[in-house]
């Protein structure tokens, strides 16, 4: 475990990752509002094809990245895990990933272009939490009830930015999907 903590003192992931990808990153869209846009001709083919490469590059940057430091990465997956693992035993893995949903659907949310798949089963519920890498992204309190949700999110925008805490208050509307009612930025933590 020394060892372990050695090696991850020596390389801050969180610097790298956030050099590698969020500093290049552009604030755009998630794919489904890009979709939603082409489909309502707000944009034509090629704006599409050149903004979806975007997206994919930076998932090719944090690819490569995670490669560069597979140890780091290894301990930053764990930690991920872990908390993925307590919020499912706590509200259920579903319940989670709408709640990821309902939030990947606010425009001016930035941890949205990390969440806009959650509904996807087949992607792992740990890979939209990140406890240590920049950008953050932690669920800091919970709580439930058959017909609304209340969270507390702690994000980040970059490694040395603030972090942002902000608390949700989501309902279900009559198809009976969860839907943001409010929203108050709590805080910034320096």
């Amino acid at each position: 475990m020394a060892l372990l903590a050695s090696v991850c003192h020596t390389f801050d992931l969180r610097t790298e990752f956030s050099s590698a990808i969020v500093g290049k990153m552009p604030p755009l869209p998630t794919p489904p509002k890009l979709m939603e846009q082409f489909e309502n001709g707000l944009i034509d083919r090629e704006e599409l094809h050149a903004m979806m490469a975007v997206h994919a590059r930076s998932l090719i940057e944090e690819i490569e990245v995670e490669l560069k430091h597979p140890v780091e990465s290894r301990v930053e997956q764990w930690r991920n895990r872990h908390h993925a693992a307590r919020l499912s035993a706590r509200h259920g893995e579903y319940l989670v990933r709408e709640v990821f949903q309902a939030l990947s659907e606010i425009e001016d949310f930035f941890p949205a272009s990390f969440l806009w798949n959650a509904a996807h089963l087949h992607v792992p519920l740990h890979c939209f939490i990140r406890m240590q890498r920049a950008p953050l992204l932690r669920v800091k309190k919970m709580s439930s009830t058959h017909a609304s949700v209340t969270l507390e999110v702690e994000y980040t925008k970059h490694a040395n930015d603030v972090r942002h805490r902000e608390k949700f208050h989501l309902k279900r509307n009559r198809r009976w999907l969860l839907e943001v009612v409010s929203r108050s930025n709590q805080d910034s933590i320096g």
